[in-house]
């Protein structure tokens, strides 16, 4: 009995999950204008206290404890996560003894800059020098606005403490500060801002903890829903560092993942050819674009990491799968969750009852993925993979499931198949019109269906 009543709550409160979802879609367009990627440069300080530990404490030169090695590290693995995602660039600073610092940025801001600037943070594998930031900060804005004013761009400034006398006059604070502040506010008409996002990495003192406040005040992107003490990004660890980034990464992109604010560059932004479609951000053949298939079949195309990819004529599912599976290439599955976990999420068991509920994925909280993309379980990480429903043409009377790619019946009965039916951004030329009359249907027969439940 228990049993009957807790699976009665449960199909009641999935329809009205559904209904929900119908309603959310209808009202926020699947397609924003998305703006264009900022630049991204990372000025790493390069000074000699970066040799130590996070603590402060010496360790041998080269050591895996340095704040330089684990600063490195970190952002040789933001690097790789978050390639393509928007142009990085890359420069360090000093260049050498005391407080030289290049004029340009390093390595100018640019897609597919991975391995150039990795390469870069290899080849000065010990720290050295004084900390000449108002410098740093001087150089790497003004090339920034000569070279490449269309976008805007942020310095994301790494560093373990306060600018140096030496290098910065009496008062190296208040330079580096009015440098900063300059940079974001230009008086010039015609010349962009370039604002600075201040990581402070390491333990700091009292000092240098208000200079670095200061610092990130003036760069215009403060913290503030933080720890009020610390209006900087804050990293005493690895761990911290690695999160941090994430969040600056999150920020200048402007959403998470499947945001639909997120910038976008690239052919997500411009389209492809005919005869390609967008893949990762990269226009690639598409396998399905003359390929005809037999009645009732469609075409799924598959990508490969390789560049290479296939066509295959698959079945749909022209009736509705039960609940507790969901449709696969014509086929009904088992699925705890009845196909209704989207993008970030994970199915998850209920006990023993053979049923789940969608969570979050913990592998996704800080994936960014491009705006037409959706956020899934990888080995180790999230991983963002693209929604094969905008390829796809189903067959009449099925619509597509999300990323999936999957043609299944609208479902008419969605309590007994709760998330059978996808719910498509793109379904073919005329998406806009059928995926509001499927979301009507979809809507009116989940609302019917609990009317009548509550009528017995």
């Amino acid at each position: 009995m228990a049993r009957t009543d807790f699976l009665r709550l449960y199909r009641r409160i999935a329809a009205w999950a559904v209904c929900g979802a119908a309603l959310w879609t209808l009202l926020v367009p699947c397609d924003a204008a998305a703006k264009s990627c900022p630049n991204l440069v990372i000025v790493l300080d390069q000074s000699a206290s970066m040799a130590q530990n996070p603590m402060g404490i010496t360790v041998a030169q080269g050591s895996p404890d340095s704040k330089w090695s684990i600063a490195t590290k970190a952002l040789i693995g933001m690097n790789n996560k978050y390639d393509g995602l928007l142009p990085f660039g890359y420069s360090n600073y000093p260049t050498g003894t005391n407080c030289p610092v290049s004029t340009t940025v390093r390595i100018p801001p640019g897609y597919a800059n991975r391995v150039t600037i990795n390469n870069a943070m290899i080849d000065y594998p010990y720290p050295g020098g004084s900390t000449p930031t108002c410098t740093a900060v001087t150089n790497n804005a003004k090339d920034l606005v000569v070279k490449d004013p269309s976008r805007p761009s942020y310095l994301l400034l790494v560093t373990d403490g306060s600018p140096d006398a030496l290098c910065c006059g009496a008062d190296p604070v208040k330079t580096t500060v009015d440098a900063i502040r300059a940079a974001a506010n230009p008086t010039m008409a015609g010349v962009p801002p370039v604002y600075t996002m201040v990581l402070g990495f390491g333990k700091t003192t009292d000092a240098e903890r208000q200079a670095l406040n200061q610092m990130a005040d003036a760069g215009g992107f403060p913290v503030t829903n933080g720890d009020p003490l610390y209006r900087y990004y804050r990293a005493e660890d690895s761990t911290a560092l690695e999160q941090a980034l994430a969040l600056i990464v999150k920020s200048v992109t402007g959403g998470d993942a499947g945001s639909i604010v997120t910038c976008e560059d690239g052919c997500y932004a411009k389209g492809c050819p005919t005869g390609q479609a967008c893949i990762q951000n990269a226009c690639r053949t598409d396998p399905c674009f003359d390929k005809t298939c037999p009645t009732n079949q469609y075409c799924l195309p598959t990508f490969y990491t390789n560049g290479t990819s296939k066509a295959e004529c698959v079945a749909a599912c022209k009736s509705p799968c039960p609940q507790t599976s969901r449709c696969e290439r014509g086929q009904c599955i088992g699925d705890p969750c009845s196909g209704q976990c989207q993008a970030g999420q994970k199915c998850e068991l209920i006990g023993d009852l053979g049923v789940g509920k969608c969570v979050d994925e913990p592998l996704c909280k800080n994936t960014l993925c491009h705006q037409t993309q959706g956020c899934f379980a990888g080995q180790s990480d999230g991983e963002c993979r693209d929604d094969l429903c905008r390829l796809v043409t189903c067959p009449a009377g099925t619509v597509c499931h999300p990323f999936s790619g999957t043609c299944e019946s609208p479902d008419a009965q969605p309590i007994l198949s709760i998330g059978s039916g996808g719910i498509s951004c793109e379904v073919g030329p005329s998406s806009s019109a059928g995926r509001l009359s499927w979301l009507s249907m979809g809507l009116l027969l989940s609302l019917l269906v609990l009317r009548r439940r509550r009528a017995s």
